[in-house]
């Protein structure tokens, strides 16, 4: 089998339904990077227990390609540039931020032809996920349905240890070459050459290419000053929680959704004997009903029908963490030689159980818009790269909306009256 690959060929077996086919000749390029196979990758130098992130050895460096920001997203831009360009020096900033609850815990079944497309399907079956089969919701009436995962081509989908997933990925972009650097990035200066990037006590370094993966901080476009539109108030209220006996529960292996007045529930199984719990609600909503306090929020907890079973077994691991989960997008387009992945030009609904595979994909279109800067000296890639997320964003409104409309029991309530308005 050839190495070689056209975007057409690449990008259309990993977009699935979120682009139109009509959309291919806007995609269509001339440059043709090649895949390294991954048994053909060199490994990069690896301690067995490698940290988090690493100090920088050098106070100033010049890359070809800085990231800012470790996540999913940001490891998958590395890794992909890796296939492409492997001769790239790519910085992947990690701003070390303590995060014990990552929120992201469950993907369908469609994230398996991005992970084998990076190479590490072998590694993410050797974390420790627990697999899925199905997901259940009470949406648009009281009965819950069932989505059963085995009628999809790929039959599996998962529920993720987030911080093994998260370590899994930088730990693969370490092996293909990526130099990781503790820094959180204080300024951003567009010169000649590209950018300058002050990192304060990490250092300053220069880059030809800056990529924003730093997720719904989006900290390039927050320093450039761009702001993005907003669609709605959307916030989880989270609680992890320890299993301390196995639940006797329906479908303890199912992600679980609930419709309820003023907004809904979601649940699941995690790795390491927890399910986290979630109750999504705009932000005003919930400071007026006041689910922040755990004995408030575990009362609406209590009148729900088919997530309270599956807690009944569990310890509260912390009082209710608020997440922002709200639909964004930045608009306008970036400055010459910056793009934006994942939830840095993004966001969507959680309802949507999109948002890492997003990441994903929208990381591997960056790296290909990249490799057209550097192969070919052709910036056509950056433009192609947003039209492409301006049409993903579009068609995700568009099905967020008519998802949404399916539930019409409380058409009094704030909550939903919002999400039955027709947004142009």
């Amino acid at each position: 089998m050839s190495n070689e690959f056209t975007i057409t060929k690449a990008i259309w077996s990993l977009i699935g339904p979120m682009v139109f086919s009509s959309d291919q000749q806007l995609l269509a390029r001339s440059s043709v990077p090649f895949l390294i196979p991954v048994a053909n990758r060199v490994p990069w130098p690896l301690q067995e227990s490698w940290p988090r992130s690493m100090p920088s050895k050098a106070s100033s460096a010049a890359y070809d390609v800085f990231i800012v920001g470790a996540g999913p997203a940001g490891a998958a831009v590395a890794i992909s540039l890796s296939q492409v360009i492997p001769s790239l020096r790519v910085c992947l900033a990690d701003a070390g931020k303590n995060i014990p609850f990552r929120i992201g815990e469950s993907v369908p079944p469609t994230i398996k032809p991005f992970l084998d497309h990076l190479g590490v399907s072998s590694s993410f079956e050797q974390t420790g996920h627990s697999p899925s089969f199905r997901t259940l919701s009470a949406w648009g009436g009281p009965e819950l349905i069932s989505n059963e995962f085995f009628l999809h081509v790929y039959h599996t989908g998962w529920r993720l240890d987030r911080q093994c997933f998260d370590r899994m990925l930088i730990t693969e972009a370490v092996h293909c070459g990526t130099e990781i650097l503790s820094a959180r990035v204080c300024s951003l200066k567009k010169d000649e050459n590209g950018w300058l990037i002050d990192c304060g006590t990490a250092g300053r370094f220069s880059a030809r290419y800056v990529v924003d993966a730093s997720g719904r901080d989006a900290i390039c476009s927050r320093l450039l000053k761009r702001v993005p539109i907003k669609f709605d108030r959307l916030v989880a209220c989270s609680i992890f929680f320890e299993q301390r006996a196995p639940s006797e529960a329906f479908s303890t292996d199912a992600a679980v959704i609930e419709a309820f007045r003023n907004g809904w529930w979601y649940t699941a199984a995690i790795p390491g004997n927890r399910r986290v719990a979630m109750l999504m609600t705009d932000i005003d909503i919930a400071r007026q009903l006041q689910v922040a306090q755990l004995s408030t929020w575990l009362q609406y907890l209590a009148e729900t029908q088919y997530i309270r079973p599956l807690v009944a077994t569990g310890c509260p691991l912390s009082p209710p963490l608020i997440w922002p989960a709200s639909s964004r997008y930045f608009a306008c387009a970036y400055p010459p030689n910056m793009l934006a992945v994942g939830d840095a030009i993004s966001s969507f609904d959680p309802l949507s159980s999109q948002g890492i595979i997003k990441a994903l994909r929208s990381s591997l279109f960056a790296s290909y818009a990249i490799a057209d800067h550097y192969l070919r000296d052709d910036e056509s890639g950056s433009a192609k790269y947003h039209a492409l997320m301006n049409r993903e964003f579009d068609t995700y409104l568009a099905t967020r909306r008519e998802y949404y409309q399916q539930e019409q029991r409380w058409p009094d309530a704030p909550f939903w009256q919002r999400r039955h308005q027709i947004y142009k």
